[in-house]
Order: structure tokens, then C-alpha cells, then sequence
């Protein structure tokens, strides 16, 4: 029997008699999470510029103080009759009281140009973002604009958690979450040894890592560490010619590769090594930053890619494995609390998820949602 700690889902696990609950209980009554989110700042600016208390305000407006207290804490959202009252009592629209403010820009990855559209998450008391990716369905929906080198807000800020990492199923569980009510997910497509790197730089709250056993490298923050599935690292290519796999490994075809880094690049260099000394240059091709992007690239350029099983199938490639990895979520502990990462834990270890990945293939889920050993 697996005697493994696994997750439980917040639905199920109970607090102790007399314990306080954890936030991600509470999260509901919370629409911002800090003292600079925008609607209650400026109700409680103007209320102190007009000179006027929270009790004075709320006769004016028709509503309760402790309404305005609410409001002004970051507590409740008014409704609209509210919100007209208080705007017209403090001399201003509701359009003007809700209207997106600028914040500094801070990159996950880098630091994003201005007009960019980005999705954002708070990491503290910081606001980061990253660059929407768009796809041939249309639009993605972004949540923000940088100008001047700030973050201006396109809508009323919602919860939003940031997973940095390679797996696509960081995508799927984001997309499937997008429906629900709550926290969201914003999914940040970059190497292993990155996620690592912005992880320890506090730019995001966890990470997707993935190595053989044995292999990964330290975290540079206090972690949580979950498994979430083997799947094999390897080559792939469209209708390939015989004698593929040995081409591409001796360096006489250009290959989609992944940057520096990044676990699967380094499971192809160590391939080339085999039976001999490492080819100098290594090998010609372009550089991607995903495994999905990879196996994409290869099945629309005709070039052969290093990618992972289940890129390769969902996309029907031919694959030849290099290597197995492990993968695994680190959950920063000092975020391991919050309400977004619970539920993309629940995301993870869900029926919907399991079919999903189980109708694409390479996927070895054994164990998922149970803690891995440092």
C-alpha cells in the first residue's frame, strides 16, 4: 500500500477544533489582497480629501458604515446601487472610482515593453506579469497593458496565482480553472533551470521541474514538493526517413531545440555524447521555449525536435525516447496557503485532468499528488 503523504483537497480536509482557518477557507471574503488595490484606496483618498468620516460618508451615500468600511479594507465589492451612492457622494462617476491604475511592472521573465499585454498575478506585494500568448482561435484575454513602463489593469484585479514550467499540463489545468469562480492560474512557459531562478527571485509562487530521479537541483526557496507524473524525453519528427534518430544525433540535420537549461535539452546533449566525444558545434536548428512548441514546430516545419512523449503523440509524431524524467510541483512555502494554488492542486489530481492527459498518451500518473522526497 502507498503510505505516501498525499493531497487532500480542501473540500476534505478540516481544520482542528478551535484552529484558525487557512486564508484559502477565507479567500472568498476578499476581493483584493493589499492595501493598493483600487476601488478601496480611492474611496478612503477622497472620503479624508472631502474631510468626511466613514460614518458621514455613509449617511451620504445611503448605505451602512460598516459597508464603507468594507469597501475601503478590500472586503466587499459594492453592488451597483452602492457603488452610484458612493460615487455621487463623493463627487465623482463610478467609472472614476473603478478605473484601472497603474502599477510597476515587474516581468516573470523579463521586463515587458510598453503596449505589451500581459496577465498578472500578485507575488507579495508585488505585481508581476507576463506576455499573453495568442493562438489561430483568436484573442488571448489579457489583464493588463504595460505603458510607461507600469502595469495599467484592464479590469477589476482578480486572484491570480503564477506557475512557472514546461509540462503543458501547467496549460490545461489553467484553462479547465478559467470557467470556475475564484483564484485564477496564469501558466509561464520557460525551462527548469529558469523556473528555478524566478522562483528564488520571489516572481512567482510555484514552479514545474523535471529531470531523471535523482537529478534535480536544490530549490532556492523553502518548497513544497508534489509529484505529478514520468513521461519519457526524447525526439520527434513527421514521417521521418529511416535512420532519423542517428542524423539527428550525429549533428548532420538541423533539430528544434529548447535553451540552455532547459531538462530535456540537456537529456539531448547528453545523447550526443554517446559513443563519442560531444559534437562541436553541437547541433543547427532553432530555439523554442516549451515542449508543445516543439513538437508544433516539428510537425509544421518538417524538422525533427526535442520534445517529450506526450507533445509528440498529441500532435501524432513519431517519437524515440532518450530519457524518462520525473516531474514535480514546488509550491513555494511561504504561498502554500493561498487559495490559487489549492485549487490548481485540485486541477492536478482531478478525474478531468487524468482523462485528459490519459486520452493523449506518455503520461505516467502513479503517484500523482503525493509529496516527493527531496
Amino acid at each position: 500500500m502507498d503510505r505516501r503523504p498525499r493531497w487532500i483537497p480542501p473540500s476534505v480536509a478540516s481544520p482542528a477544533a478551535g484552529a484558525r482557518k487557512p486564508c484559502w477557507m477565507l479567500v472568498s471574503c476578499h476581493i483584493f489582497e493589499d492595501e493598493d488595490s483600487m476601488l478601496g484606496r480611492r474611496v478612503r483618498d477622497l472620503r479624508v480629501e472631502r474631510g468626511l468620516t466613514q460614518r458621514q460618508l455613509a449617511e451620504l451615500a445611503g448605505v451602512s458604515r460598516q459597508l464603507v468600511g468594507a469597501v475601503e479594507a478590500d472586503r466587499h465589492l459594492p453592488r451597483v446601487d452602492a457603488a452610484l451612492g458612493l460615487a455621487r457622494a463623493l463627487h465623482t462617476s463610478v467609472e472614476e472610482l473603478l478605473a484601472p491604475v497603474a502599477r510597476e511592472a515587474v516581468g516573470v521573465l523579463t521586463e515587458p515593453t510598453d503596449g505589451t499585454l500581459v496577465r498578472v498575478g500578485r507575488v507579495g506585494e508585488r505585481l508581476v506579469c507576463s506576455p499573453t500568448s495568442g493562438s489561430g482561435e483568436g484573442w488571448a484575454a489579457a489583464d493588463a497593458v504595460v505603458r510607461g513602463g507600469a502595469v495599467e489593469l484592464l479590469d477589476v484585479e482578480r486572484p491570480a496565482v503564477i506557475v512557472a514550467g514546461c509540462d503543458p499540463v501547467i496549460g490545461l489545468a489553467s484553462r479547465l480553472l478559467e470557467s470556475a469562480a475564484g483564484p485564477r492560474v496564469v501558466p509561464v512557459a520557460t525551462s527548469s533551470a529558469t523556473a528555478v531562478a524566478v522562483l528564488g527571485a520571489g516572481r512567482c509562487h510555484a514552479i514545474m521541474v523535471h529531470g531523471p530521479a535523482g537529478t534535480l537541483p536544490s530549490p532556492p526557496v523553502p518548497v513544497q514538493r508534489w509529484r505529478v507524473a514520468r513521461w519519457q524525453v526524447g525526439l520527434a519528427a513527421a514521417d521521418p526517413a529511416p535512420g532519423w534518430v542517428q542524423e539527428a544525433l550525429a549533428g548532420r540535420v538541423p533539430v528544434i531545440q529548447r535553451e540552455a537549461g532547459a531538462g530535456s535539452q540537456a537529456a539531448f546533449e547528453r545523447a550526443l555524447t554517446i559513443g563519442g566525444p560531444p559534437i562541436d558545434p553541437i547541433v543547427d536548428g532553432p530555439r523554442v521555449s516549451g515542449h508543445a512548441e516543439a513538437a508544433w514546430r516539428a510537425a509544421t516545419d518538417g524538422m525533427v525536435a526535442v520534445t517529450i512523449e506526450p507533445a509528440a503523440l498529441a500532435v501524432g509524431l513519431a517519437f524515440h525516447p532518450l530519457e524518462v524524467h520525473d516531474s514535480q510541483l514546488w509550491i513555494a512555502a511561504d504561498h502554500a496557503e493561498l487559495a490559487g494554488l489549492h485549487a490548481f492542486m485540485d486541477e492536478l489530481t482531478s478525474e478531468r485532468v487524468h482523462r485528459r492527459l490519459a486520452a493523449i498518451g506518455g503520461y505516467d500518473l502513479a503517484g500523482c499528488g503525493t509529496t516527493a522526497a527531496p
